[in-house]
C-alpha cells in the first residue's frame, strides 16, 4: 500500500467521518478522534489517523474502525467468536465459514459490521462484513458467513506512518 495524499480533515467532512462510524459502533465516536482526524489516501482507498495510528478505513463507502481501535478499546463492534482451530486463517484473510463460528451476537442483519475474535482471549483478529443475519449464521452448518475486510497483519495493519 502506497500513500498518495496525506492531509487534516476539514470540519465538514470530520462531522461526516464521525456520523459514518456512529451508524457503525457501539457508543460513542468521541473516544476515538479527539482532535481531529488526517485523510490518508493511499492507492487502496482512504484511510483515517490521529497521533500516527489509523483508526478507520474506508471500504466500499462504508467507514469502518481499524483493529488498532478495536484492540485499545477505542471503540466497540458487535462480536463474532471462533474457535481456535479458525484463528490462522482469519488471520490470513480468510472469510470466516459457518463451522467456526462459536458465538454470534443477537440482533445481527446481512451487511452489519462486526469484530471476530478468538474464543480464548477475546482478541480482535479481523473485522468483516456479515453475509446473513445472526440467526441464519447460527442454524448454518456449513458455507461462509462472514466477508474479512481487515485482518492482522494486513496493508492496513502493517502500514507504517
Amino acid at each position: 500500500m502506497q500513500i498518495l495524499r496525506r492531509h487534516i480533515m476539514r470540519k465538514g467532512d470530520f462531522k461526516l467521518l464521525k456520523e459514518q462510524l456512529s451508524k457503525i459502533i457501539e457508543g460513542s465516536v468521541d473516544s476515538l478522534f479527539e482532535k481531529g482526524a488526517e485523510l490518508i489516501i493511499t492507492d487502496s482507498g482512504e484511510l483515517y489517523a490521529e497521533n500516527k495510528k489509523i483508526l478507520a478505513f474506508k471500504i466500499e463507502d462504508k467507514v469502518i474502525p481499524s483493529l488498532r481501535a478495536l484492540n485499545e478499546g477505542l471503540v466497540k463492534l458487535p462480536t463474532i467468536t471462533v474457535d481456535m482451530g479458525a484463528v490462522p486463517y482469519v488471520t490470513n484473510g480468510a472469510d470466516v465459514m459457518a463451522p467456526g463460528i462459536t458465538h454470534v451476537t443477537d440482533g445481527l442483519v446481512a451487511g452489519d459490521i462486526a469484530t471476530i475474535i478468538d474464543e480464548n482471549f477475546g482478541k480482535s483478529l479481523a473485522v468483516g462484513e456479515l453475509l446473513f443475519d445472526s440467526n441464519s449464521i447460527k442454524q448454518t452448518e456449513k458455507g461462509k458467513v462472514i466477508k474479512n475486510l481487515h485482518y492482522v497483519n494486513d496493508s492496513i495493519w502493517s502500514l507504517e506512518l
